[in-house]
């Protein structure tokens, strides 16, 4: 028998959530409602003609207006769910950053009536975002600054409720599909070290995560890749107060993604007035997603300890999280004290966390 699923996905516009529930579509069945194209129905019904281009200038203009054709869209798509078994996923940005004022995509009140079983916020690194906004025709003519997107980022992923997940975009669409299709599937934070690491390590973690993907919904922090640029940042600036000099007026940030590594060239100022909000929100997003997680794993094969993972370690015991770790050398007092497992072997703790989900321990 079909069951009923309610799916909420937010993202700001950049995130490509809407090509990513393409791709899942191609896929799976379900059934897909673009919430901005209900509320054009809605307008169109007062004679009112919206599009991706004056939307948002209309709801500066008659803000009352807008919410009531979005209310009312939101209220055609729950009769719609009604009437309908199967898998249901609502898409829309929860917030909206445009000509220096905030917009609500969907209200804390909306996002109770829908009542989803899942919350999803698609998220991306500012950078990426960036250029795809410059190529989207709603936004090419508004040359956002990475502090602009860095606060849209941080408005966006504060609309949570209840099964509530962040998803970076660079997780391939089989990810989008087992967080949404496999709820089932218990949700693992893979925490590793990140400073300092070469290309070979990163790639062995993915080998890790992949090992475990069809037992468990891996979710890496390092899939997020903002990191490149406050790690750059934080190297370009040391070195210029090492050698009294004044930081370059560009910097080259490399990121290495799925589908290849990318350079930008980006603007110092640019870069330093968004440093700030991007270091919290590292750390913020890694704490929502082992929020959001059954246990962390962390990954820690060099002896000297990462102090990123050790704070995670610290947050996932804080809930009653289960903590293993996989670290082939004596550990520290402190490592012990906040590990619920460690093993020295990876062959084991592959093994214990595989049978653990046959045994149904977890």
């Amino acid at each position: 028998m079909a069951i009923k699923s309610v799916v909420v996905c937010t993202g700001q516009p950049g995130t490509g959530r809407d090509l990513y529930l393409q791709e899942l579509r191609a896929k799976r069945d379900f059934f897909h409602y673009h919430l901005f194209e209900y509320i054009v129905e809605e307008a169109e019904k007062e004679g009112y003609t919206l599009n991706e281009r004056n939307v948002l200038d209309f709801y500066d203009g008659k803000p009352d207006k807008l919410e009531a054709f979005r209310a009312a869209a939101l209220a055609r798509i729950i009769e719609e769910i009604q009437d309908k078994n199967g898998i249901h996923v609502i898409s829309t940005p929860y917030h909206f950053e445009w000509k220096g004022k905030a917009y609500n995509g969907l209200k804390e009140d909306e996002v109770k009536i829908l009542d989803p079983d899942i919350f999803l916020v698609i998220i991306d690194d500012i950078v990426r975002i960036r250029d795809r906004l410059r190529d989207d025709p709603q936004w090419s003519e508004h040359r956002f600054t990475l502090v602009e997107l860095s606060h849209w980022r941080r408005e966006e992923i504060m609309g949570v409720y209840k099964e509530f997940y962040l998803v970076a975009r660079e997780y391939d669409v089989g990810f989008l599909q087992d967080l949404i299709f496999k709820r089932h599937k218990k949700k693992i934070y893979l925490s590793h070290p990140i400073t300092g690491e070469s290309t070979n390590f990163f790639r062995k973690v993915r080998q890790f995560a992949s090992a475990l993907q069809p037992y468990y919904t891996v979710f890496d922090p390092y899939m997020i890749k903002d990191w490149e640029m406050v790690e750059t940042w934080r190297k370009v600036r040391n070195k210029a107060m090492r050698e009294g000099r004044d930081i370059p007026e560009k910097i080259l940030v490399s990121i290495d993604y799925a589908d290849g590594a990318k350079e930008y060239e980006l603007e110092s100022w640019d870069i330093e007035a968004a440093i700030k909000n991007l270091r919290a929100q590292v750390i913020d997003i890694d704490y929502k997603i082992i929020d959001s997680c059954y246990c962390i794993v962390a990954y820690h094969p060099r002896e000297q300890l990462s102090a990123g993972v050790m704070c995670e370690m610290i947050h996932a015991k804080s809930l009653a999280k289960f903590v293993y770790a996989f670290y082939p050398y004596e550990p520290s007092p402190f490592f012990e004290w906040y590990a619920t497992k460690i093993f020295s072997n990876e062959k084991k703790i592959m093994k214990f966390l595989k049978e653990a989900v046959e045994k149904g321990d977890n």
